[in-house]
């Protein structure tokens, strides 16, 4: 009795939907991934997601490759000769304030400059973005429904270039009045045409509340990292030890916040023409990726639009910068 009666209110729910979308032609139904092991960052679908219990196994380059926090792997989004492009919907993190909001892609297999040009890549892509209402009870185990309405779009050319490419995307305040949730969709428009595959590839994609670097295919576990002679920054491998990551005779080197077991470290200096003035002496901040062994606040200012202040570890493992307004954590990978 009890199953009938739930499978009757599911029903009528199916049903009201069906209802609500027909009065309002514009209004479109899409399921997004809730975020699990495989997609631990955000709410996404896509057209080569077969099966949602185990979207891993849908392909050999499937889509949540593009939030592994890993330029080495990739989405195939479609083929350059037979036009079949894939959609992709994100669900836009809400702590991301949609005036600043930024979308960052690898545009390509990033797994190599060779593999790179081997395969197509987006040349042009449309950028659309829907307001989303979730309907909890039509929900699955593995997935979430929105409904959802286009409110604007935006075609974006995209360079040919290896690496992460920026793009503010300046929605004004008037069209950000009473949005519960943000959907996004990405389309491909055109693409370079790969020199050897006609696979068109996409290798990441994150937003403003994220920031990822190149992970080296060799890579050693980082043990702890000191300063030397006030300029000089010192990296400690399992096996090898005071490596030079940095030197900078023009800066005092104060502290180094580092996490252990982490790729990240934030250098605390002070230029010495300011020490040399008479004004008050006012530390600054840089982040530096230990991975790639260089400070990296340009490409954190372009991907984010934030400047670097403090690091913490989570429960859970994941590090996150503190920014220097303080306005949201950033995950770094």
């Amino acid at each position: 009795m009890k199953k009938t009666i739930l499978t009757l209110l599911f029903v009528i729910l199916i049903i009201s939907v069906n209802l609500f979308a027909q009065k309002n032609n514009n209004i479109e139904k899409v399921y997004l991934l809730d975020k699990n092991d495989f997609n631990p960052y955000i709410e996404f679908t896509s057209s080569d997601i077969k099966d949602y219990f185990n979207p891993q196994n849908s392909s050999k380059y499937p889509s949540i490759n593009l939030f592994d926090g890993l330029f080495k792997t990739c989405w195939i989004a479609g083929n350059s000769k037979t036009d079949v492009n894939f959609s992709l919907y994100m669900k836009v993190p809400k702590k991301i304030d949609l005036n600043t909001l930024i979308i960052n892609i690898f545009s390509g297999y990033g797994k190599s400059k060779s593999l790179y040009k081997a395969n197509a890549r987006p040349k042009k892509i449309r950028i659309s973005l829907y307001r989303g209402l979730q309907q909890e009870g039509l929900s699955t185990e593995v997935s979430n429904l929105y409904m959802i309405k286009f409110f604007t779009s935006r075609l974006i050319s995209l360079k040919d270039s290896f690496g992460v490419q920026s793009f503010p995307l300046h929605i004004q305040k008037g069209q950000l009045k009473t949005l519960k949730s943000v959907i996004m969709k990405i389309e491909i428009v055109d693409v370079y045409a790969g020199s050897k595959y006609d696979d068109i590839c996409i290798s990441e994609i994150f937003f403003n509340d994220r920031f990822v670097t190149k992970y080296p295919s060799k890579y050693n576990e980082i043990e702890d990292v000191s300063i030397k002679d006030d300029n000089i920054l010192l990296l400690d491998y399992k096996h090898k030890k005071k490596i030079i990551i940095l030197k900078d005779e023009t800066s005092v080197f104060t502290m180094v916040d580092y996490i252990e077991k982490s790729n990240w470290a934030i250098l605390h200096y002070v230029p010495n023409d300011t020490l040399e003035s008479m004004g008050r002496v006012e530390e600054q901040y840089a982040l530096i990726d230990l991975k790639n062994k260089k400070i990296v606040n340009k490409e954190l200012k372009i991907c984010t639009g934030n400047s670097p202040f403090l690091i913490e570890k989570s429960k859970n493992g994941k590090i996150f910068l503190i920014t220097d307004t303080g306005e949201y954590e950033i995950e770094l990978k």
